[in-house]
């Protein structure tokens, strides 16, 4: 892998966007960039991280940095070739491809936003890798969720109340997105519906619950420990609302902690 030298990079991003118009020739140049920068002393899962499910060139972060921001002008104004471009990269099994897509499909402005919503949905297959659908939700999602949050609550409400893990898991990942927001107030909604998966907690889901309950705890620490404590006296025998209670406790303050053990005691 060479050395970065932010110049040579720039001409190089730059000769690549060019194609913008041509997602077969983009897609050529792209390979061409990332096999030139990749990492071919790189074993999987040398950093410590699970190695990716698909191929992976392992380039440098600043690669890709710089192609999207290249791309930043063509996709805000252009967004039918933008959708075109992004639906071509995803369909490479790549990791950066697929990145690279999410990457463009966060770019493209939300209005309207069903496109976006359509393939965030689509794209979001059991298979998915964590880190391509952690990005999806957080990325894919951003320009939607700041100019219509109503919209992204609609769409967490279908995910929540889904059969299928992996929606549920996208609902909750999109809910730790909205509270990353400033701005954003409609936690009674978020309460309403998180209140049946904190009721019954099921296993595969908790590590998502357990970071939504922590993001909550951050943003509004006596309200989400009111609303755990609700939820744990719905049912006589709640042991899954008393798990999560026990295993997030940590994150509130401490007059707060007291309150959700004296909960659990008088709960059991």
């Amino acid at each position: 892998m060479p050395a970065i030298q932010l110049a040579r990079l720039k001409i190089q991003s730059a000769d690549l966007v060019s194609h913008f118009y041509d997602p077969a020739a983009f897609l050529r140049g792209l390979h061409d960039l990332l096999d030139f920068y990749a990492d071919r002393t790189r074993k999987p899962g040398q950093s410590g991280k699970p190695p990716p499910l698909i191929k992976s060139y392992y380039v440098p972060r600043p690669v890709l940095r710089q192609v999207k921001t290249d791309l930043s002008p063509y996709v805000v104004t252009d967004k039918d070739p933008a959708f075109t471009l992004c639906d071509t990269l995803w369909a490479e099994p790549y990791l950066e491809c697929r990145f690279l897509a999410i990457e463009i499909l966060g770019m493209i402005p939300p209005d309207p936003p069903d496109e976006i919503l359509q393939r965030v949905n689509l794209w979001a297959t059991p298979k998915i890798e964590d880190r391509l659908l952690n990005a999806l939700v957080n990325e894919g999602l951003k320009a939607v969720s700041k100019s219509n949050p109503e919209l992204i609550l609609s769409q967490v409400e279908e995910w929540l109340a889904s059969e299928g893990d992996l929606s549920r898991r996208m609902g909750m990942k999109a809910i730790l997105m909205m509270l990353e927001d400033r701005d954003f107030e409609n936690l009674p909604k978020l309460f309403r519906l998180l209140a049946p998966l904190i009721r019954v907690s099921p296993s595969q889901l908790r590590p998502d619950l357990l970071d939504v309950i922590q993001s909550l705890a951050k943003v509004s620490p006596n309200e989400t420990a009111f609303f755990l404590r609700q939820n744990l006296s719905v049912v006589d025998d709640n042991t899954s609302t008393a798990w999560l209670i026990r295993n997030s406790v940590h994150y509130f303050p401490a007059e707060i902690q007291t309150s959700l053990r004296t909960a659990l005691r008088e709960a059991f």
